[in-house]
């Protein structure tokens, strides 16, 4: 009994039953979208690995090659080494850095693949001098890491199929450089021989951020890298240009005319301006050419300079307007499947509200008619007797 109203138990069980099915109703769960389909967890790991390892063998082949020239003298060998490093982590964060975490590390296998076949190839006397074992071994260890990161990744069917991929491309020829090879089209067309669709989303917003900000990083860190080796490659051109040949010559010339106006200008004037005027054209001539070739110096130097920093714009310029498209279509694919959430939840809740009214009317209702149809048998029953 409540506030003068009696509920029966058949009536407190029916009400009961039903608010019973109405909260275990798992219907009524819903969810917003984020902006797109989530990278799935192993593909959020090959992602964070397989750039781990590229900073990792970055250090690697920049130890290998700092120690290959600082064991040598010779000016070639030396230039030999900076472009090695600098081309090979050029190349890895290109391959590395990719947005599809699968195709980053395939080609992050191919790349240390490649420069292992050019260094078993190549020549001591083309490669490195003395220090040329010191680079094979390097390489051959990144090719062997790559190779166990993409085992542990991938799962066996699918790492199967990349090993298969991997040893069916052209290794390169002895005299190829380092470059990035990028086999994304081949690499879709391969599983798609094999009856597979390759599928590569970009992730929600949040990670599509997140990964805009390790690719700058990447790019900018490797950017700063390349201006320092730069500037070590002109400072051996400077050093070891013919400039300062045609210097010394003249140089030595002038010690020459010096010597000669000291031994015969006491007693020969005539002589001895003859050998001033000399001595003075030659000179001018070797201060002009030092200030032509300081000049030549300061403005290649300047064009380096140009053109690295024409690079790192372009870069930025590109990620930014990745990241602004990946947004805008995040935002655009929310906004279209909003009405249809909206629709849905109002869907529900007029549900919902239905069935908390209309349930206990029924059964108060169905309740009353079977209690007059019990009063009326009663009322029967008496009038017979």
């Amino acid at each position: 009994m409540m506030n003068g109203i009696r509920i029966r138990p058949f009536e407190a069980a029916a009400i009961l039953a039903a608010l019973t099915l109405l909260t275990g109703c798992s219907l009524l769960k819903f969810s917003v979208d984020t902006g797109g389909e989530p990278l799935s967890k192993e593909e959020t790991r090959m992602r964070l690995l397989t750039r781990g390892f590229y900073y990792e063998a970055s250090d690697e082949v920049t130890a290998a090659a700092d120690s290959i020239a600082a064991g040598s003298d010779d000016a070639e060998l030396q230039r030999r080494t900076i472009r090695w490093k600098l081309r090979t982590t050029r190349a890895a964060v290109d391959a590395a850095m990719q947005q599809a975490p699968e195709l980053a590390l395939l080609d992050t296998w191919m790349l240390y693949r490649n420069m292992d076949s050019l260094f078993a190839a190549r020549p001591d006397s083309l490669l490195f001098g003395a220090g040329s074992p010191l680079a094979r071994r390097t390489a051959s260890r990144l090719h062997r890491k790559a190779r166990h990161l993409a085992s542990d990744l991938l799962t066996p069917e699918r790492y199967e199929l990349m090993r298969q991929f991997v040893a069916a491309q052209p290794l390169p020829a002895p005299g190829d450089e380092v470059q990035p090879d990028r086999t994304m089209l081949p690499w879709v067309d391969f599983l798609r021989a094999h009856g597979i669709e390759a599928l590569y989303p970009v992730g929600t917003i949040a990670e599509v951020m997140a990964d805009m900000g390790d690719r700058i990083g990447g790019v900018t860190q490797q950017t700063t890298n390349a201006i320092d080796w730069t500037g070590d490659l002109l400072s051996l051109r400077i050093r070891q240009d013919s400039l300062r040949d045609r210097l010394a010559m003249q140089l030595d010339s002038l010690e020459r005319d010096f010597n000669r106006l000291t031994a015969v200008a006491e007693d020969l004037p005539g002589v001895s301006r003859e050998v001033a005027a000399e001595l003075n054209a030659a000179l001018a001539e070797a201060m002009a050419t030092f200030n032509a070739g300081v000049d030549n110096a300061f403005a290649d130097i300047d064009r380096q300079r140009m053109a690295l920093q024409h690079y790192v714009s372009a870069e930025r310029e590109a990620l930014v307007a990745q990241a602004q498209q990946a947004a805008d279509d995040a935002i655009a694919k929310t906004l279209a499947a909003l009405p249809a959430l909206v629709g849905k939840v109002v869907f529900w809740i007029v549900l919902l509200v239905a069935a908390l009214v209309g349930v206990p009317f029924l059964l108060g209702f169905w309740a009353g008619g079977w209690r007059e149809r019990a009063r009326r048998r009663k009322a029967d029953r008496a009038k017979q007797e």
